[in-house]
């Protein structure tokens, strides 16, 4: 790992640690928020999280964007395939004074959960100096735009915009405002950090200041209710931050471009040249579905099954025919009579890949 992006990683640890009675960081239960999906524990191998910032509130204590410009670094720790990897992102707040500017920003995309641990920190950095700043972070997540599926393709950006954020903060004497650091396990351990889909709040304020049992979450905005019983209200006078992990047992962005592009060939040469030149593609498809750390062990299976049926669809029409609309699993299978797929089906294999 980089000396840069380990020297951020520990700066806003360090903060964290230091700072422990001074903040709260504090996850919202279900019950109090508007989420209607499951809260259980993500399974290794099968299961995917996606972390977002949902919501953000700068308290006028500072002169944010006057002479202090606010920025968001986020990394994410986790084995990607049989590999830690860490997956970074820079959030600017350009324009914007206050809450508005943070809402429902995906900070990654789907991440398989390999099981082990998973470390989540969060620094919302404090960055003084002109106003090269607004365009340099508004760089930076541009950037942090491109650290997409295919994963492996694209880490390399990730480290980039790490060691990009830590020479900002360097340069223009950057402080940490507020900072989380957390690690996350799978169900069973007997720990309190499991992985499961839910709001966190990061709030600039004491036990004393602000009850934790009164936070709520709605229409992705956190709020807070003053008193039991009393209607809960935007949340003010605070810095914060408000993530969410998402989780997701099927990947929907399969199509990813190392896929897409064996997949089309495989529709071409159906149309155009027959199933024994077609089949070579299709195997092709499929041992990068196989060997993909982008898709969840048990999820690899689905994809496959995706490839067969799209590619049954295209060869039951004419010779010749120009392909239809691609269309989802679900609506070819209904097309086809198929039976919907098990999660909890076996992995998908190489002989099935070869005998296909």
């Amino acid at each position: 790992m980089p000396n840069g992006i380990q020297s951020l990683w520990e700066t806003v640890k360090s903060w964290a640690n230091n700072n422990a009675r001074q903040y709260i960081c504090e996850p919202i239960p279900q019950n109090r928020t508007d989420l209607t999906g499951s809260d259980a524990a993500l399974t290794p191998m099968r299961d995917y999280m996606r972390l977002w910032l949902v919501d953000m509130f700068l308290a006028r204590d500072r002169q944010w964007f006057v002479n202090v410009y606010p920025a968001v670094h986020t990394s994410v720790e986790l084995k990607f395939g049989l590999t830690p990897v860490k997956i970074s992102h820079v959030t600017d707040g350009s324009g914007q004074l206050g809450r508005g500017a943070f809402k429902d920003y995906a900070l990654t995309d789907l991440l398989p959960f390999n099981g082990g641990t998973v470390k989540i920190q969060s620094g919302l950095m404090a960055l003084q100096g002109t106003n090269y700043l607004a365009q340099s972070i508004g760089i930076l997540k541009d950037f942090s735009g491109l650290v997409a599926a295919p994963l492996s393709q694209t880490l390399a950006i990730a480290d980039k915009v790490t060691s990009g954020a830590q020479n900002l903060f360097n340069g223009a004497a950057g402080t940490v405002a507020l900072g989380f650091h957390r690690e996350y396990a799978s169900d069973g351990g007997g720990g309190r950090n499991i992985l499961a889909p839910g709001y966190t709040a990061l709030i600039l304020a004491t036990t004393d200041q602000i009850n934790k049992n009164h936070l709520w979450v709605k229409n992705s905005q956190l709020l807070y209710a003053k008193k039991d019983g009393a209607e809960p209200e935007p949340l003010e006078g605070f810095n914060y931050l408000l993530f969410r992990i998402e989780g997701r047992s099927a990947r929907d962005n399969w199509r990813m471009p190392n896929i897409e592009e064996p997949l089309n060939q495989a529709i071409q040469a159906t149309i155009q040249d027959g199933p024994e030149k077609a089949d070579g593609y299709k195997k092709a498809a499929l041992l990068v579905i196989w060997q993909s750390p982008d898709l969840a062990v048990q999820d690899r299976r689905r994809v496959a099954d995706a490839i067969e049926a799209e590619l049954a669809e295209v060869a039951g029409q004419a010779r010749g025919a120009v392909p239809a609309e691609v269309r989802s699993l679900e609506e070819i299978m209904k097309a086809r009579a198929a039976p919907a797929l098990h999660r909890d089906a076996p992995e998908l294999t190489l002989d099935e890949i070869l005998a296909s």
